[in-house]
Order: C-alpha cells, then structure tokens, then sequence
C-alpha cells in the first residue's frame, strides 16, 4: 500500500512542478531533467536502502547507504536546482 501512496505522491508532485515551471515560463533543458530524474532515483533508492536496512536490523549498513547513495543525490539535485535557475 505504501507503493501505491509513493507514487501517488511522487506523480502528483511532478505533475505540480512542470504546471508551475509552465506558468512561470521556465524552461528546462532535456539534460537538467535527465541529472533531475537520476538525482530523484537516487534519493528515492537511498530512502528504500535506508529503512530497508533499519528493518533488516543492519544499522551500519544503512549508515552507509545514506553516504554513498545519499550524498549523490544530493550533489546531482543541487546542480539540477543550479542548471534551472542559473541564466
């Protein structure tokens, strides 16, 4: 069930930012979407590592994953932010 509200959310929050990026007459370059898909899987495998690890009872192991999978994620969502605002 859990899945199913993921992607609701996920979907209704993309859909919420391309309508705004269209009212406010941003334009995305294709490449600043594709390092914005990669940033959002990372994240989003990041969390699944994390709680998955948690529940798994490996707590160092999620530590690790949150280093190694979240710091990217953060990098590529930064220069996502950084592509799309910069003129």
């Amino acid at each position: 069930m859990w899945r199913f509200l993921f992607g609701l959310f996920m979907g209704a929050g993309v859909t919420r930012l391309v309508m705004g990026l269209q009212t406010q007459d941003i334009v995305v370059k294709w490449y600043v979407w594709l390092v914005g898909a990669v940033a959002f899987f990372l994240a989003t495998l990041t969390l699944q590592h994390f709680f998955a690890s948690l529940e798994e009872s490996e707590p160092k192991a999620a530590r690790m994953g949150l280093l190694v999978m979240g710091i990217p994620s953060l990098i590529l969502g930064g220069l996502t932010l950084w592509f799309t605002f910069t003129p």
